[in-house]
């Protein structure tokens, strides 16, 4: 919308600022006048054409919106909910066609009055006596800019608030939606309920049928529990008289075992202390040993001393010996040159 208005001005610009030609000079008031309102006329004509387009989609929505009103009519929520959105979208739609007519009659009277009156061409309608200047058809010309400006910024606040009571109704037709589904879900859940619970009771019924063969088969079984018991009971007798003697024996076995523990706990000393007799020797033997591998040591340390001093005076006395046979050396050499 707002290129289209951007774009008729600046297409005519050109036109006016060529430098006229001679036919063009004769009809030059008519032609100027004709261009400022027809600017004027196709800005309000393409602002209606964008509002009634604007109004045929929020009809066309609220045909939507009254349908699937008719499909979820079972709940009263959803139809409120129905008649809430379309409040909405009529209201803004009022205002979106009065905006338009405001708009359309703003254009017109601003391209009437603020143009000077300089000359009359003769014409067919009381607007041909209306001559512009160059300086009066540009202040024409932003004046129409500017009020295009103005309503298309209103036109896209108008926009913007039509995509948010949009955007509300979708969010609504999906709540109805997702309301429908739970309504349906409930449906379904409480037929599963149903078939669950007639399952359920003949489950019970069958159960109710097997406790019943199952009690007569426990009776049986109690009758021969019964006659076990009674022949249990001497057998018990005679475990209870095994049991006496089976006392004694084990009295007899606890009073061994005490003395045998007495005899451990009389060994477990005794070797204790022979285990400490034979630590403290161990120790002394370690203390002599230790002893006697210092003393080594320093002897062994000793006696390397005393070789590195020796090998010291052996290299002392080969580097005499050296110098010495040098010195016989060169004597020689010197010898044989005075021969």
């Amino acid at each position: 919308m707002g290129g289209s208005h951007s774009q008729s001005p600046r297409g005519r610009e050109p036109a006016g600022d060529r430098p006229p030609t001679a036919r063009e000079s004769a009809s030059g008031c008519k032609v100027k006048k004709y261009e400022t309102q027809s600017l004027a006329l196709d800005g309000c004509s393409q602002d209606e054409g964008a509002v009634i387009a604007q109004i045929s989609d929020v009809s066309n929505r609220d045909g939507h919106a009254t349908d699937e009103e008719k499909l979820a009519s079972t709940s009263s929520g959803q139809k409120s909910s129905g008649a809430e959105v379309k409040g909405i979208e009529k209201e803004t739609c009022q205002k979106m066609e009065k905006d338009g007519s405001a708009m359309t009659g703003l254009l017109l009277e601003s391209s009437v009055e603020k143009a000077p009156v300089s000359v009359a061409c003769g014409g067919e309608s009381p607007l041909d006596g209306i001559c512009l200047s160059e300086s009066d058809k540009t202040a024409v010309l932003t004046l129409i800019r500017e009020e295009i400006i103005t309503k298309e910024i209103e036109a896209n606040e108008w926009k913007k608030k039509y995509e948010e009571t949009r955007q509300e109704v979708l969010e609504m037709r999906k709540i109805v939606a997702e309301y429908e589904k739970t309504i349906a879900q409930m449906i379904e859940d409480e037929q599963r309920t149903s078939m669950t619970s007639q399952k359920s009771f003949q489950q019970l019924t069958m159960e109710k049928e097997q406790a019943l063969a199952d009690l007569n088969s426990v009776e049986r079984s109690l009758s021969d529990l019964f006659r076990r018991y009674e022949n249990l009971k001497g057998v018990l007798e005679g475990f209870k008289k095994n049991e006496e003697a089976l006392k004694k024996c084990a009295q007899d076995y606890l009073a061994r075992v005490k003395q045998e523990e007495q005899r451990y706990q009389a060994l477990k000393i005794h070797a204790e202390e022979k285990l400490d007799k034979a630590n403290e020797e161990i120790a002394q033997v370690r203390t002599k040993a230790k002893a006697e591998s210092a003393a080594l040591h320093a002897g062994l340390r000793k006696e390397q001393m005393k070789v590195e001093s020796l090998e010291r005076a052996l290299q002392q006395k080969n580097q005499e010996i050296e110098e010495l046979t040098k010195i016989c050396d060169e004597l020689i050499a010197k010898l044989g040159k005075t021969d």
